[in-house]
């Protein structure tokens, strides 16, 4: 609850802002009315339970003095105030030449234009304490001024001198205005409450120990982990010498060690706290050596589940072609229905990235996901990877045995890669599995039922290699049930600048570079080559670029000096002697073959960037 104090100094105003606090709904927010004028200390003593302080004039400046810490509302005097004082000096005292005007600020109005205004000599002054006043209206008397104007200690002291008077009273105006600031200082004082209490709430409930020690050595400031660690209650001002016995809070810089503290051995992490660059606190964590090796064997544990997780959606699928927009909205329909399904397309197209998209779209999205490549094993490997095996099934078998990843997959997707590459023998087991929808791990006597959805992948031509007896055609029926093709790269060069563009934000992201701009006829380039290895081989060029260029533009000759097919190893051919021949009798073929480079390349069995190099010196040559 913040607690707001309204100090009035007359009954009249005490009415008028009780009536306006009353429409206040502010459940959070509790006010308090009272009297109070002038700026006796002794008379100021209760503030200081409230949170925020509404109060005017002389006073307000006093609360100010001896309370900075409090939140003060003044409460404005305004010049429509003023007016309506001068207004009644003049129908009261009609006779008037001259009046003393003291006001709590000169910024109110100007005592010229009141003048002017009222045809009346107005002498203006700003005071701050209940003597100053005493003397100023004095003085002001001395100067001929016949009435005064201001608040109420103005009023009080006339009235014990007879003096001519006009009490400035404060209209509703004002008062809403206090009021208004009043709630917004309280809103913005709860939130900072909250803040605190939030972070001391999540200092206290961390496993670390956690100190904060003032440049004297003293504790300003620990959490309750910090207090159960040293066995004390509270911690603060306590001399850290006590706690760290080798001083190490002591160090100008970042430190991590080692110490046994009691009984315990503690990593200590400690960091300077600068202001205006000066040291003026240190931070200090504690956490024990036992706790990381436990929480370090559980990080392991992750790391090796990570297998289990499907990383990208379909919206890390990015497409401009129409074919390839159609293929994901049929894969994102094939996503949301039962059935198995087989990807085909060239190495390097994105299938795998399809089938995980597919499985977090799916009803399955929270269960397991599991990949295996079926090239990678062997017929005895991969059955015991897929079905596992029991304790003693066969020489060097690990105790208790081993889960497969079919269970490992249970109510999830299991996705099996280059399924083409599949022993012919064991594909017989793995038909069985999906007719039966159970499995039998490798020594056991049991079936263990599974429930499972494949897909399976294949960079292969599945009806050949049935008609060449190298698989079951039962089998391609069972996981053919649903059916996606993705074309290469370059049947869908539309596709290209997008894939380009995305590889390279992630590739500067993770250098921490400025992403660099990929020019016209460079990406025009790009989507003139045909990409036999597809977005894997678009991959590497990008993040090769991008390293290249680091963080200037992506231009025609950085993508040129990227060997875009450097590691391969094409085909020997009668060209391939070619490479003997001089740049300058290259570049005489190439200018009368009517060929493109990329055709003209492949011809003479040079890579299409060694052919430009040695076509640029050339030109180099004749410039010089």
């Amino acid at each position: 609850m913040i607690k707001v104090l309204v100090i009035v100094p007359y009954e009249e105003l005490l009415t008028l802002y009780q009536d306006t606090i009353a429409g206040v709904e502010e459940p959070r927010v509790h006010f308090t009315t009272s009297f109070l004028y002038g700026t006796d200390t002794r008379a100021l003593e209760k503030v200081s339970d409230y949170d925020i302080i509404v109060v005017r004039g002389m006073t307000g400046r006093a609360i100010k003095r001896q309370y900075p810490e409090l939140t003060v509302i003044d409460i404005k005097m305004d010049a429509f105030d003023v007016t309506s004082a001068l207004l009644e000096v003049r129908e009261t005292y009609p006779d008037i030449k001259k009046i003393g005007l003291i006001l709590p600020s000169s910024s109110i109005c100007s005592a010229a234009m009141l003048s002017k205004l009222s045809n009346i000599d107005i002498s203006m002054a700003e005071v701050s304490d209940e003597d100053e006043m005493d003397s100023t209206i004095e003085k002001m008397k001395a100067e001929g001024s016949e009435a005064f104007i201001g608040g109420l200690t103005l009023k009080r002291i006339c009235q014990r001198k007879n003096y001519k008077y006009v009490h400035i009273k404060t209209g509703q105006s004002a008062i809403e205005t206090s009021i208004s600031e009043a709630l917004n200082a309280a809103r913005i004082l709860d939130r900072e409450r909250k803040r605190l209490a939030l972070m001391q709430s999540l200092v206290d409930n961390t496993p670390d120990s956690i100190l904060i020690i003032d440049e004297d050595g003293l504790v300003i400031a620990a959490n309750s982990a910090a207090c159960s660690f040293f066995k004390k209650e509270s911690l603060e001002g306590v001399n850290a010498d006590i706690l760290f016995p080798l001083g190490v809070y002591k160090v100008k810089e970042d430190v991590e060690l080692v110490q046994n503290i009691g009984d315990h051995t503690v990593l200590v992490t400690e960091h300077p706290v600068r202001m205006e660059g000066e040291k003026r606190a240190t931070y200090v964590s504690l956490r024990l050596v036992e706790d990381i090796r436990r929480t370090e064997k559980k990080v392991r544990g992750k790391l090796q589940e990570k297998g289990l997780i499907a990383k990208y959606s379909f919206s890390d699928i990015v497409a401009e072609d129409v074919v390839m927009k159609q293929l994901i909205a049929k894969a994102l329909r094939y996503a949301k229905v039962e059935g198995n399904v087989l990807l085909t397309g060239e190495t390097g197209t994105g299938k795998e990235l399809f089938v995980q998209s597919m499985h977090n779209a799916s009803p399955r999205r929270d269960k397991p996901f599991v990949a295996v490549n079926c090239a990678a094993l062997s017929e005895q490997l991969l059955e015991s990877e897929l079905f596992g095996y029991t304790e003693g099934a066969f020489t060097g078998a690990s105790k208790g045995g081993k889960t497969g990843l079919f269970e490992l997959a249970q109510g999830g997707t299991i996705f099996l890669d280059e399924i083409g590459e599949m022993p012919i023998r064991f594909q017989a087991k793995l038909l069985r599995v999906i007719q039966e929808r159970e499995i039998r791990k490798i020594g056991g006597d049991e079936y263990i039922p599974v429930d499972v959805r494949i897909m399976s992948a294949t960079n292969q031509n599945i009806p050949d290699l049935i008609e060449k007896g190298l698989f079951r055609r039962d089998l391609y029926y069972r996981i053919n049930l649903l059916a996606i093709h993705i074309p290469p790269l370059r049947e869908r060069r539309e596709d290209i600048p997008l894939i380009f563009k995305r590889f390279v934000e992630k590739k500067s992201k993770a250098l921490n570079i400025v992403e660099p701009m990929v020019e016209r006829d460079a990406m025009e380039d790009l989507k003139k080559y045909s990409w036999p290895g597809n977005i894997r081989e678009l991959r590497n060029v990008a993040e090769r670029a991008v390293i290249f260029s680091m963080s200037k533009n992506i231009s025609l000759d950085t993508i040129r000096e990227i060997d875009m097919d450097e590691g391969e190893k094409p085909e020997e051919t009668p060209g391939m002697k070619e490479k003997a021949k001089s740049s300058e009798e290259l570049y005489r073929e190439f200018a009368m073959s009517g060929m493109t480079l990329n055709d003209f390349a492949a011809s003479v069995g040079i890579s299409r960037t060694t052919l430009w190099r040695k076509f640029k010196s050339i030109n180099s040559n004749n410039k010089g």
